[in-house]
């Protein structure tokens, strides 16, 4: 592969996987990669600074690129949320080699959003965490949940685990007689071999609880009522939210609502929360966008605007 030119680069960290995009001054995207987890508040500063830059070594040698070749590299992370955080990832950034006036911290839902519409609005992420955040003119106007589990993201991948697992719990206790198909899916996959699996499903990490997830979505769509009632439910949370927030907020005429976040893969559950949401706001001026690529491939028009070419 011939050496490119500058490239443009978007990272989408979250709390299971990270994403690492890149583009040429044609905006055509020329490197797309997935590495290991980069919320800090979950994974810790070191395993984070480690994925990163091995993430962005692992970029530059793929397109035979340097450090200097980098035009600018937006970062957008579920575990940045004050001034503070972004100090702490901005260290991590210059510690891999990367000047500060040519890198970006902010939150996912910011790259999300901004990289989506080019009004006022709502961003809401629904993956292994959730966070609800509003944005105007002047930037980040709002905020409702996001503050990690187990006291917040509600509606999450890691919420929906935790509803089927405590369930679980209550029935490997005898406290109730009703056992489901999930049950027993959940029970192989985490089998350990010696361990009581009671004890082993109070041990599991947020990650790992958030993977339980994708088994309820499985039976909701097989029929399962249990499991169907819980993705309702958590798709209700996420509406809540979304309303709280709009009250909060001062969004002025037509508005957007962004959602991302492995969750909204599942169109009936993206459906549940753009109806609910309709239906709880009672106006036609919102328009629901939903990402065109992934996170990071979506970032990258976010990217060549903050670091316009000269």
């Amino acid at each position: 592969m011939d050496k490119q030119g500058m490239i443009w680069v978007s990272a989408d960290g979250g709390g299971t996987k990270t994403e690492l995009c890149a583009c040429n001054s044609q905006g055509n995207k020329i490197y797309d990669g997935f590495f290991g987890r980069a919320n800090y508040k979950t994974a810790g500063i070191e395993e984070v600074s480690q994925t990163l830059s091995y993430a962005v070594k692992t970029m530059l040698n793929t397109l035979k690129c340097e450090m200097e070749d980098i035009a600018g590299m937006v970062l957008g992370s579920a575990g940045c949320d004050t001034e503070q955080d972004v100090a702490i990832y901005a260290k991590i950034m210059m510690d891999i080699g990367l000047p500060k006036e040519k890198f970006l911290i902010c939150n996912d839902t910011e790259v999300a959003f901004r990289a989506l519409s080019d009004m006022d609005g709502i961003c809401v992420v629904a993956g292994t965490g959730s966070i609800v955040c509003s944005y105007d003119t002047n930037g980040l106007s709002a905020r409702v949940g996001g503050w990690g589990a187990p006291l917040s993201d509600l509606g999450s991948g890691y919420w929906i685990g935790a509803e089927i697992l405590k369930r679980m719990m209550r029935w490997l206790d005898g406290m109730e007689e009703k056992t489901h198909p999930i049950y027993e899916e959940i029970a192989q996959q985490f089998c350990r071999k010696g361990m009581e699996l009671q004890w082993v499903l109070a041990d599991l990490t947020v990650t790992e609880i958030a993977s339980v997830s994708a088994l309820v979505f499985s039976h909701a769509e097989k029929g399962d009522e249990l499991c169907k009632n819980i993705i309702q439910l958590a798709a209700w949370l996420l509406v809540e939210q979304i309303t709280v927030l709009y009250r909060k907020s001062s969004l002025l005429g037509q508005f957007s609502i962004v959602t991302v976040g492995g969750l909204f893969s599942d169109d009936r559950f993206r459906d549940l929360v753009e109806t609910g949401v309709r239906k709880a706001l009672n106006t036609e001026r919102v328009q629901f966008i939903r990402p065109i690529g992934s996170p990071a491939e979506d970032g990258l028009k976010y990217v060549r605007k903050v670091f316009p070419q000269n």
